[in-house]
């Protein structure tokens, strides 16, 4: 019978591979958007990403508030109960299920799965 031997070399490619892989989904993703586009409660609302900027927009249980720093957004407050939105951070797309509000990125004109 013909045994594989496991070399430091192959351990070393393994480790750098599983690292690459990680750090390629983990990274935070760049967004070459100039809108944010945010839907509340059958709103639609679009704001700039070129200023930073604190938002309000009404949802169906009440207020949530986002901001928008460094080109990205997150949500810092909303009334729903368990927060979920909140500890989502940069996300795109940003969901908040009870107070249904949606913040995602505009395409700026370019296709997705859904518009080609």
């Amino acid at each position: 019978m013909n045994k594989t031997e496991i070399r430091p070399a192959d351990i070393i490619i393994f480790l750098l591979l599983i690292f690459i892989g990680i750090f390629i989904t983990v990274r935070p993703k760049s967004h070459s958007s100039d809108t944010i586009l945010v839907n509340a409660n059958g709103q639609t609302y679009q704001y700039s990403t070129q200023k930073d900027a604190i938002y309000t927009v009404q949802g169906c249980l009440g207020p949530t508030v986002i901001e928008i720093k460094n080109k990205r957004v997150h949500i810092i407050d909303s009334c729903c109960p368990n927060k979920t939105c909140i500890n989502q951070g940069y996300k795109s797309p940003l969901v908040c299920l009870p107070n249904k509000v949606i913040i995602s990125y505009g395409n700026d004109g370019e296709f997705d799965a859904f518009s080609e």
